[in-house]
């Protein structure tokens, strides 16, 4: 169990370099439109840029947020449960998280392959949009990843009797 949580980990944190790079390519790209249009000559598909790695932004930033418990939960009922309910509502929310996002995942890759067989393209710059799409796909897969592994660790801590870390 250690090792497949140090993998999934570890993968999430690569991941979450991916959209490190691209928050640094959105700084860059900003910032050289604004000076460039102090010329009057601004960056073509700066928009399309930042648009793009926006959505890389946040899809391969989401799993790594995960591991870390980084989202927002509002919890002020279930600390009140005991560690055995406790783990049970986990399990449930988690479950219910799963279907969504491995629904989001499946909808991406089968429209990032109907883009990729159409073609498309951004307007300006001409960039194909559907390594975003599974690059997007990606992302989700990943925060998927990382809630069958919670699942599993409130699995097992509701077989042991205590509440998951």
């Amino acid at each position: 169990m250690e090792l497949l949580e140090k993998i999934v980990h570890n993968l999430a944190l690569r991941i979450s370099q991916i959209a490190q790079l691209a928050l640094v390519l959105v700084m860059l790209v900003i910032v050289s439109n604004i000076f460039m249009r102090a010329w009057w000559k601004p960056l073509t598909g700066s928009y399309e840029l930042v648009e793009i790695l926006g959505a890389v932004i946040l899809s391969m930033g989401v799993a790594y947020c995960a591991v870390n418990r980084g989202h927002v939960t509002v919890s002020l009922l279930v600390d009140s449960l005991p560690p055995k309910i406790q783990n049970i509502v986990e399990i449930i929310t988690n479950a219910i998280s799963l279907t969504f996002i491995s629904l989001i995942s499946w909808g991406l890759l089968q429209y990032a392959s109907n883009v990729h067989r159409r073609n498309l393209s951004t307007s300006s710059l001409d960039l194909p949009l559907y390594p975003v799409y599974y690059l997007v796909a990606c992302g989700m897969i990943m925060l998927a990843m990382i809630i069958v592994l919670e699942m599993i660790k409130n699995t097992l801590a509701l077989i042991r009797g205590r509440k998951q870390d």
